[in-house]
């Protein structure tokens, strides 16, 4: 006959048995709750004649269902899809996502690349693996302010010591046969440097950006100059860091300096830096200078 204290003991550990049971049953997903998981590894570039080099930075993939986003996606992504996310519809649409001026608080849907529509029919479990091309939306106007290619628009301002060179050394050309070189030193401490007399009319009350390649060891800005008759207006925007000896690419937002300053009669692109006395050796390399807007 067993003690009173075995009959404690059974009736203790039965009921955790069940429990444990139970979670082990409520915890393992049923056929029709698995994801269809697409893999994006990344976006494939290309362009069109006239279009400037095909360098891209696009980091990300946006998600879009006919009920709206469905995820902003780092690649290589993995994108999981239940059937009850798509509603009536099997469509998906994909974007690419960059870096709006490098911040990566600042990720968005670049809107000059073409979106990709694509059907999906979601089968439980299942993976798929697709690979997104994409390029300059129609009605894109891509403006090769500057590629060094066969010329070099930038001029320096009397004060600057500094200056903009178009190089063909292999050492330092990050595309095609040139690119922009600027040495900073005790001779050369500071760089006022400017597109000469392109006057680039952009679009005052909708998107346009500005596309540049880059590789630096001593920070720098990019901006612009506003020219209206005879006076002008110098805003820097945003200051580039060293890369480390890594090359970059960067989109920037240039919407909100055009649209503060209402009835410009032209643009012109800057590039300004000041040594810091310090860095040696101190140099900035510069290419494939775009201006994005649509037609």
């Amino acid at each position: 006959m067993p003690s009173d204290l075995t009959t404690d003991l059974q009736l203790l550990h039965a009921p955790r048995t069940m429990l444990i049971a139970a979670l082990a049953c409520a915890c393992t997903p049923e056929p029709a709750d698995l994801p269809h998981r697409l893999h994006v590894p990344a976006w494939a570039f290309a362009v069109e004649p006239g279009q400037g080099e095909p360098t891209e930075r696009i980091e990300e993939v946006w998600v879009y269902t006919e009920r709206g986003v469905l995820g902003a996606f780092p690649l290589p992504a993995d994108i999981p899809l239940l059937r009850e996310d798509l509603g009536d519809s099997e469509s998906l649409t994909f974007l690419p996502g960059i870096r709006a001026n490098g911040v990566a608080a600042s990720r968005k849907p670049y809107p000059f690349y073409r979106a990709v529509a694509w059907d999906v029919a979601v089968v439980p479990g299942a993976t798929d693996t697709l690979t997104l091309s994409t390029g300059y939306a129609d009605g894109v106007e891509v403006v090769v302010a500057e590629d060094f290619e066969t010329a070099n628009r930038f001029v320096e301002a009397a004060t600057s010591t500094a200056e903009v060179v178009r190089t063909t050394d292999a050492a330092w050309v990050l595309d095609g046969d040139g690119s922009g070189y600027i040495a900073l030193g005790p001779g050369a401490a500071v760089l006022t440097a400017t597109t000469n007399e392109q006057q680039y009319p952009l679009p005052p009350n909708d998107a346009v950006w500005l596309e540049i390649d880059y590789r630096c060891s001593h920070e720098f800005a990019v901006g612009l100059l506003a020219v209206d008759g005879v006076n002008t207006t110098r805003t820097p925007i945003l200051v580039l860091r060293p890369t480390d000896g890594e090359r970059k690419k960067v989109y920037l937002d240039l919407a909100p300096v055009v649209r503060s300053l209402p009835g410009t009669d032209g643009w012109e692109l800057t590039l300004d830096a000041v040594w810091d006395g310090v860095t040696a050796p101190a140099y900035i390399v510069v290419d494939n200078l775009k201006i994005v807007y649509f037609e």
